[in-house]
């Protein structure tokens, strides 16, 4: 499914398969092969920076004391991640763009043209593109949507005439619609339309999206409610989706590569291949993604850097392509740390407008800080890029002087037993009605989530807590003791209450 970075309660990273060690770190030697970075642009005294970047990497959680960095050679084969493509934009500039690894086993080596598939970073893209067509007076963002659509029209829902679906809310996901994302076609089977999506026609996969809330009223992030906007700016302008993103942004831009068309394994393209958890490959390559608005981008390093950089141009007011007025007026209107499709990291001057995008085989991600110009891009053609990516953004990070991405640091704690005592059991969190399970073997504890993934802790010194918890993917856990034998777990920024214990 396509997914977002942000780490809510049930929306955790996903571990990697059961197979042992051995056997898996054999079959990604297998896949990544020779892992050497290849650089397709660079700015003069780039080269050294890259190569920090590249020497620099360390885990996500790193204990005091105990972890030197490594290469991202090394980390691409840990991970499993056969290939990438990285872009670093410094002071409004591309810095540099490299790529590294293979598309595929036995295939050729990542090019500079190379497409990755690029998930969720359809969404802010597809919105800067209405943009362009909001200011050429060709697009009501806050009309009525139905006033938009031809193909169909949206069911009634929770939508009223004094409150109904606009552009701009499904857009920001306000919309009320129902929330999720899309998990994708064979490439040997038929692919429907957005059209089909949207009326959940025979032969998709994926609800219709529906109006389940009041428009306005609460910030959900759907993929349906982009195919809804999808659907709103062909109809509304008489083109097909990828001729319009072609026309309306990506010639402006000089983006040569970026595309929305499905990839067909069979046609022979430059396209890297997806792989799974353990290095394992997608049958037929990839999946069609025909909700292109929502998770359907391909694109290289390059083409998506140069977009990052033209949108800083455009709020500094020196683009041929965006208004300064529409930008600052997009981004100056945050929703819950959410603009339009990117999300906001940091304060200040240290605030990025971030947006990541996952789908079967694939990871992405990229970042950009419009007051300093400084930003990233990242493809990964494997699901494990998600968590080679903290890493990756941590190394871009200290090359760079950057305060944010950085790896979180620890100090480990010793505990017996005895001060586990009490805390296994399940607990339910009363804002979502999630629950999780705690175990305990001996001195160990293991958080046990509802699909079944089990993340072992490790016990640290923090903030003057005593019972404070670590996994290796940056999750954490602390625990609270009560009265009357009462415990309390913060997870993910939220309290969950022990029900029983075991």
């Amino acid at each position: 499914m396509t997914t977002g970075r942000g780490l809510v309660l049930g929306e955790h990273a996903r571990m990697n398969s059961s197979m042992t060690r051995t056997a898996a770190l054999a079959l990604c030697l297998a896949v990544v092969g020779n892992v050497h970075a290849v650089p397709c642009k660079e700015q003069p005294g780039a080269a050294e920076r890259r190569q920090a970047v590249e020497r620099g990497l360390l885990p996500a959680v790193v204990f005091d004391d105990e972890v030197q960095p490594q290469t991202l050679a090394a980390r691409m084969l840990e991970h499993g991640v056969p290939g990438l493509a990285i872009a670093v934009l410094r002071g409004g500039e591309v810095d540099w763009v490299a790529v590294h690894g293979r598309r595929a086993s036995q295939a050729p080596a990542v090019g500079c043209a190379t497409l990755f598939q690029a998930g969720s970073l359809a969404k802010p893209v597809t919105v800067l593109a209405a943009l362009r067509l909001q200011d050429a007076g060709r697009l009501d963002w806050d009309c009525d949507v139905n006033g938009l659509l031809t193909s169909l029209r949206l069911p009634a829902g929770r939508q009223t005439p004094e409150h109904p679906v606009t552009l701009r809310g499904l857009l920001v996901h306000t919309a009320g619609i129902t929330p999720g994302g899309y998990p994708g076609y064979a490439q040997a089977g038929p692919v429907p339309t957005a059209v089909d999506v949207a009326t959940a026609a025979p032969g998709t996969n994926t609800p219709r999206p529906e109006v389940v809330l009041r428009p306005g009223e609460q910030l959900r992030y759907s993929g349906g409610g982009y195919t809804l906007a999808q659907l709103a700016l062909q109809d509304s302008q008489k083109l097909a989706f990828e001729p319009l993103m072609q026309r309306w942004l990506f010639q402006p831009l000089g983006l040569s590569r970026a595309t929305f068309a499905l990839q067909r394994q069979d046609a022979g393209g430059d396209v890297a291949a997806g792989h799974g958890n353990g290095a394992t490959a997608v049958p037929g390559g990839w999946l069609h993604l025909p909700e292109s608005a929502a998770a359907g981008l391909w694109s290289n390093a390059g083409d998506l850097a140069a977009l990052l950089a033209e949108l800083r141009k455009g709020w500094q007011g020196r683009s041929q392509v965006f208004q300064q007025s529409s930008v600052r007026a997009l981004l100056g209107t945050p929703v819950e740390r959410h603009l339009y499709g990117f999300r906001l990291v940091g304060d200040g001057k240290e605030q990025f407008l971030v947006h990541y995008g996952g789908t079967t085989g694939y990871n992405a991600g990229m970042a950009v800080n419009l007051q300093t110009g400084d930003g990233v891009v990242y493809l990964a053609n494997a699901e494990a890029g998600r968590e080679l990516s903290v890493e990756l953004l941590a190394a871009v990070s200290h090359a760079y002087g950057w305060t944010q991405f950085r790896e979180t640091r620890v100090r480990r704690a010793e505990r017996d037993e005895a001060a586990l005592h009490g805390l296994a059991g399940r607990y339910r969190f009363a804002n979502t009605g999630v629950r999780v399970q705690v175990e305990q073997t001996q001195a160990q504890l293991t958080l046990v989530f509802p699909n079944g993934d089990r993340l072992a802790l490790t016990p640290i010194t923090a903030d003057g807590v005593a019972l404070q918890f670590i996994h290796p993917t940056g999750v954490r856990v602390g625990f609270r003791r009560g009265e009357a034998g009462a415990v309390t777990m913060h997870l993910y920024g939220n309290q969950g209450v022990r029900e029983n214990s075991p």
